[in-house]
C-alpha cells in the first residue's frame, strides 16, 4: 500500500507541476499579448480562448489532489471541534470516503461530457480562427479522478492502519496539527 501511495504522490506532483507551468505560460501569453497589442498593434491570436478554455481549467482542476494531500482544503469545525480526537479522526476518514464517491461521480460525468465534446469536435471561433476546445473538457474528470483516488487512498490508510506513501501526514484533522495556544476559546 505504501508503494501505491508513493505512485499517487508522484502523480499529484506531476499534475501540480503542470498547473504551475500553466500559470507561467498564461502569464507569459497575456504579457506578450498586451505588449504586442499596445506597442506593435499585433495582439497574440487566441489569447482569450487559450486562457479561459485551457490555462484556467488546468489551474483550477489539476491541483485539487495537492490541496487534499497537504490537508489544505477549507474546513469548518464548528460542531466537530468539541468531539474527542479519535472521534474527529473517524469522522474525517468517513468524510474522505463520502467525498471520494462524490468526486468519482463528478469524474464519471465529466468524462462522459468530454467524450461527447470530443465526438462532435467542439471548438470556438476567435478572430476568425477555429480553436478546438474539446481537449480541455478532459481536465475536469482527470483532476476529479485524482482527487477521488487520493481521498479513497486516505480512507484505506485509515481503515487498514497502514503507513501512507503520499509524502504527507496520515489522515489528520486540523485540530490534530494545531498548536494548543492558537485555539480559539469560547
Amino acid at each position: 500500500m505504501f508503494q501505491l501511495g508513493r505512485l499517487l504522490g508522484r502523480t499529484i506532483d506531476v499534475t501540480s507541476f503542470l498547473a504551475g507551468l500553466a500559470v507561467l505560460l498564461m502569464m507569459s501569453q497575456i504579457t506578450i499579448d498586451v505588449a504586442g497589442k499596445y506597442l506593435l498593434d499585433i495582439p497574440v491570436p487566441a489569447t482569450i480562448a487559450m486562457v479561459s478554455n485551457y490555462y484556467m481549467v488546468v489551474v483550477a482542476f489539476l491541483p485539487l489532489a495537492l490541496a487534499e494531500r497537504r490537508n489544505d482544503h477549507i474546513s469548518v469545525e464548528l460542531f466537530t471541534e468539541g468531539l474527542p480526537r479519535p472521534a474527529q479522526r473517524h469522522l474525517h476518514a468517513w468524510t474522505c470516503l463520502f467525498s471520494a464517491i462524490v468526486f468519482g461521480f463528478l469524474a464519471f460525468a465529466g468524462w462522459e461530457e468530454a467524450s461527447t465534446k470530443h465526438a462532435i469536435g467542439a471548438f470556438i471561433i476567435e478572430r476568425a480562427q477555429r480553436i478546438p476546445v474539446w481537449p480541455s473538457y478532459y481536465l475536469l474528470p482527470i483532476g476529479s479522478a485524482l482527487m477521488a483516488l487520493t481521498l479513497l487512498y486516505r480512507f484505506l490508510i485509515y481503515l487498514f492502519g497502514a503507513k501512507s506513501g503520499l509524502g504527507q501526514a496520515e489522515i489528520n484533522t486540523s485540530a490534530d496539527t494545531r498548536d494548543e495556544d492558537t485555539k480559539i476559546r469560547p
